[in-house]
């Protein structure tokens, strides 16, 4: 087709796709949609797009099953568990060294109040 680029309509489609996926589009917003849609090999190039997008979605639901790379509810538990307990004893050693208890810090020479 002479005057057509099919990447140029490819990228003006993304722009497009993502317009219409953000959200509300605004009145002038979708008159220019239809008025770039209806010009020669533009809808295709949407079409092409959207089908590619599906795909894209049918693979990801497919392949998050298999994933190795997301972590196990138990992985991200023990994670927890070990961040809390590790908070919790930074708590404690710090205000144990706050209230200058000094049997606690018994012969750090750099502790002194």
């Amino acid at each position: 087709m002479p005057g057509f680029d099919r990447d140029e309509a490819l990228q003006h489609a993304a722009r497009w796709f993502a317009r219409c996926h953000r959200g509300v589009m605004t009145i002038e917003e979708k008159s220019e949609f239809r008025i770039w849609r209806s010009k020669r090999g533009n809808a295709a190039a949407m079409n092409e797009l959207e089908d590619a997008w599906e795909l894209t979605g049918l693979a990801k639901g497919h392949f998050a099953q298999r994933t190795e790379c997301t972590p196990s509810g138990h992985r991200t538990f023990v994670r927890t568990a070990v961040l809390a307990f590790m908070c919790v004893a930074s708590l404690g050693v710090g205000i144990v060294s706050y209230t200058g208890h000094s049997p606690f810090w018994t012969s750090l020479d750099w502790v002194q109040r």
